[in-house]
């Protein structure tokens, strides 16, 4: 009844576009414009990565063909492009929280996990980091995620313990120098745990591979899920 009044005195909008919303978290016109940036085809099976030619099917790409990532497998729902770029600056940097929740549903239905994890755990972000932005983006993803596929979240075991460079201006090669050690986990908390790791944006990867590589020592078997991945990492 509350819910009902409030849609009377306080109709819903899209979080995105500000316009009036009928159903669901964001609009049909959003939602189209996010479906243009869906990643479809074949993809590497360990860490997601689209591959241009859908020729050879599935299979490992050449980096993970090499050199074994400390994760079981990466996805993402869509490129880092347009209207989920937008989101995302809107989110992370625009103070739109109410967003998690929505994009949140789209990493969880966007992207599929062989199996059900034991944890939600968001990538982390150092104290100071979090006292001038405000609020973790991760964290709210993580949240809104574990509610969607009833499983916990931990927030508390994974911690970042070195304030690092932002990383927009690195390349590849200084953004995995730049995380390298930042990272702890309590090993009690993630031993022979299923973990999947929640972040908005996969990048280069050196982020999530870090944590992911922190998480694999203390115990756990790591499966990541983004929002969003760089066009190539």
């Amino acid at each position: 009844m509350l819910n009902a009044l409030l849609d009377i005195f306080v109709p819903p909008v899209c979080p995105l576009c500000e316009e009036a919303l009928r159903k669901g978290a964001l609009c049909g016109d959003c939602l189209d414009l996010f479906a243009r940036e869906k990643i479809i085809g074949p993809a590497c099976t360990v860490c997601g990565e689209p591959f241009a030619s859908g020729a050879g099917g599935e299979h490992r790409c050449g980096r993970c063909a090499s050199v074994d990532p400390p994760f079981t497998a990466a996805r993402s729902a869509f490129l880092y492009e347009g209207t989920v770029r937008d989101a995302v600056h809107s989110f992370k940097y625009g103070g739109k929280v109410t967003l998690g929740a929505p994009l949140a549903r789209l990493i969880c239905e966007g992207t599929t996990l062989p199996e059900r994890p034991d944890l939600v755990v968001p990538v982390p972000l150092h104290s100071d980091r979090l006292k001038s932005r405000g609020y973790n983006q991760s964290l709210l993803l993580a949240r809104a995620a574990s509610r969607i596929i009833s499983a916990p979240v931990d927030c508390l075991h994974l911690k970042k313990t070195r304030l690092t460079a932002d990383q927009i201006d690195l390349s590849a090669k200084e953004r995995e120098d730049n995380v390298r050690g930042a990272f702890e986990a309590d090993g009690a908390a993630f031993k022979d745990k299923t973990v999947l790791l929640i972040d908005d944006v996969l990048t280069t990867g050196s982020t999530v591979r870090e944590c992911s590589k922190t998480l694999s020592k203390a115990g756990a078997r790591v499966f990541v899920a983004t929002l969003a991945r760089a066009a190539s990492v």
